[in-house]
């Protein structure tokens, strides 16, 4: 999952920022598996600043520390994200397109995940002039994403396609692939596959099934469909 990280968005944020460090805001509970997204880019060598809960309620507040701050990007969910492009977020210098500097405010890298992003919030950071945005999807019995997609490789809200060591699949009932445009469960497998749920092995003999097409590995059944 680092390696995808940094080959599939950091390289590329990096190099339209002319390769320098970044500064990241850790805007995620620690509680959360996803708060290991923000500390990538600090195995990666740049700068992360950990945000705490009061001023992650505060939108406003949050916004005026990242222009005081330069903070460059962050990770939040599209309800959140939502709310801080309803407090400005957009209309700073960079992400308008006003300015390239990188002492000038407003961030230039965006992630979404936890929820589907509505397809507003979707254009709205896909037209920005000087923002990278990326969507996220991944369960906790996946360790973390499994899904990413580039909002600027497509005009309508979606999960992209598997990350790196990561296969997904669309099946039917019979654990069959589902016929293109029929509903299918989504299924996934590889190196992120949890073990199970601690001392729940009928939960897990449940979600954790044997993948047809893989001898030996298993595939967790996300419930999404």
């Amino acid at each position: 999952m680092y390696l995808n990280h940094v080959e599939e968005i950091f390289d590329r944020v990096v190099a339209h920022q002319g390769g320098r460090r970044m500064t990241i805001a850790h805007t995620t509970s620690f509680s959360f598996d996803a708060s290991w997204e923000q500390l990538f880019w600090l195995l990666n060598g740049h700068e992360v600043h950990v945000i705490d809960e009061e001023l992650r309620r505060e939108p406003q507040r949050l916004l005026e520390h990242y222009d005081a701050a330069r903070i460059d990007g962050f990770d939040a969910t599209p309800s959140y994200g939502q709310l801080l492009v309803d407090s400005g977020l957009l209309d700073r210098d960079r992400p308008a397109g006003r300015s390239v500097a990188a002492d000038a405010p407003g961030v230039v890298s965006v992630s979404l995940g936890g929820e589907a992003v509505p397809d507003a919030l979707w254009r709205r950071l896909r037209e920005a002039p000087g923002v990278e945005s990326y969507n996220l999807y991944g369960p906790t019995e996946y360790t973390i994403n499994a899904l990413g997609a580039d909002l600027s490789r497509s005009e309508t809200s979606s999960v992209g396609r598997p990350i790196f060591n990561t296969r997904a699949y669309i099946l039917d009932g019979a654990l069959q692939p589902a016929l293109p445009g029929v509903p299918g469960e989504l299924y996934l497998a590889g190196a992120g596959t949890a073990r199970g749920y601690w001392s729940e092995p009928s939960r897990t003999a449940e979600r954790f099934v044997a993948c047809p097409w893989e001898p030996g590995a298993r595939m967790y059944r996300t419930g999404d469909v």
